[in-house]
């Protein structure tokens, strides 16, 4: 009985020994797989406020700490709050605009042609030559006006002022002509009217792309009619895909802010119109007659 108890001892001892060693096997594993251990860890402590075409953002995407310090430093708590958060709005809302809107124009391979882009260019500069004859034209009209004894004061400053202005006009254009007599200064505006124009063709085929794929309404900013409907509708399709995704609660209204604006929005009509054709490749009587 006591070799069968010293047996049973034994076969005890054998079983806690291999336990003991395969725990130290495995911590020895731990120990030595701690730094990539500690280093995922520490990746995985900033979590993203947001995913863009597979892309994540981090709070200091959003508002980049050496800003933050120096708005800090010169603003109060609650102006700073106001300009943080309005700072993080924009930010994500630029650059998941800017992701959505360039990904669905290289996936079309929008691009305006070199003829697009001389098109643009000449009938601008054909603009451009008719309302500088216009502005001479008011101009002279103004200076016989302000010689009339019968204007108020009122009249006569308000007159005043816009004389002043297309003075000024006047001035930029003769600076201008005389800048490009310059070999040098004519090759430089050459070349910087040819990729303003690019872009803004290209803007114009981004928007008549959405406009015919999704359809909707039309607003008026400062580059042109925008298909805002289009633009929201461009969103919402990447979004349910994935294409973007907001993990921040007080981020989830941002990219949708810009559609809380009271626009003015033009009819189908009228937006079917202008997308038909380069706004620029039409005459002023045809605009006015279909309403712009």
């Amino acid at each position: 009985m006591a070799c069968a108890m010293l047996k049973q001892t034994k076969e005890e001892a054998m079983r806690i020994a291999v336990t003991l060693i395969t725990i130290l096997c495995l911590l020895s594993l731990d120990f030595w797989s701690t730094p990539s251990s500690l280093q995922a860890a520490d990746m995985d402590i900033r979590m993203p406020v947001a995913e863009v075409l597979g892309k994540a953002l981090y709070e200091d995407d959003l508002v980049p700490p050496k800003a933050d310090a120096e708005q800090k430093a010169k603003l109060s708590s609650t102006d700073h709050r106001v300009w943080y958060e309005r700072t993080r709005e924009e930010t994500l809302r630029n650059r998941v605009w800017s992701a959505v809107f360039g990904d669905y124009t290289e996936r079309r391979k929008i691009e305006p042609t070199q003829a697009e882009i001389d098109s643009q260019i000449r009938e601008q500069k054909k603009f451009m030559s008719e309302d500088r004859v216009r502005r001479a034209k008011q101009r002279e009209e103004l200076i016989a006006e302000l010689k009339s004894p019968g204007l108020n004061e009122a009249q006569r400053k308000q007159k005043q002022q816009y004389l002043e202005t297309l003075n000024s006009l006047r001035d930029h254009d003769a600076a201008r002509e005389q800048e490009l007599k310059d070999p040098a200064r004519e090759k430089m505006w050459q070349e910087s009217e040819q990729r303003v124009a690019r872009v803004w063709v290209k803007q114009w085929k981004v928007n008549q792309a959405l406009y015919r794929e999704f359809g909707g309404r039309i607003i008026f900013q400062q580059a042109g009619w925008e298909p805002i409907d289009a633009y929201r509708a461009l969103l919402d399709q990447y979004k349910a895909n994935k294409g973007f995704v907001v993990h921040d609660p007080a981020l989830q209204e941002a990219v949708y802010r810009y559609f809380k604006h009271n626009f003015v929005y033009a009819d189908e009509k009228k937006a079917k119109f202008y997308f038909e054709k380069p706004y620029w490749e039409r005459t002023q009587e045809e605009m006015k007659a279909a309403g712009f």
